[in-house]
């Protein structure tokens, strides 16, 4: 069965709010989610909502964790994958450019 393209990652980091009370930084942004470094990773299938803090305005945005990988070593990150499911369609272009 063919698949879609999946859109182009871009590697920014803007700094995000989860849940509007912890605090995370993107690793790449694309139109259809992200990748976020975090304190602590919510399992696969768990929904966030939460920030994106760009130049100072606040861009709501609703998604779901399609992977997780806790840091391996004391230094390294936790990250997760996030794939948007609502994001404000007149700020997309700060996601895909």
């Amino acid at each position: 069965m063919p698949t879609s393209p999946r859109p182009a990652r871009n590697s920014r980091r803007f700094s995000l709010l989860l849940g509007n009370r912890v605090f995370a930084r993107t690793a790449d942004v694309s139109t259809g989610g992200f990748s976020v470094e975090a304190p602590f990773v919510f399992m696969p299938g768990s929904l966030l909502h939460g920030t994106f803090d760009v130049g100072g305005c606040k861009l709501p945005f609703r998604g779901e964790v399609v992977w997780a990988r806790p840091a391996g070593q004391p230094q390294a990150p936790n990250r997760m994958g996030v794939r948007l499911t609502e994001f404000p369609s007149e700020a997309q272009w700060l996601l895909g450019g």
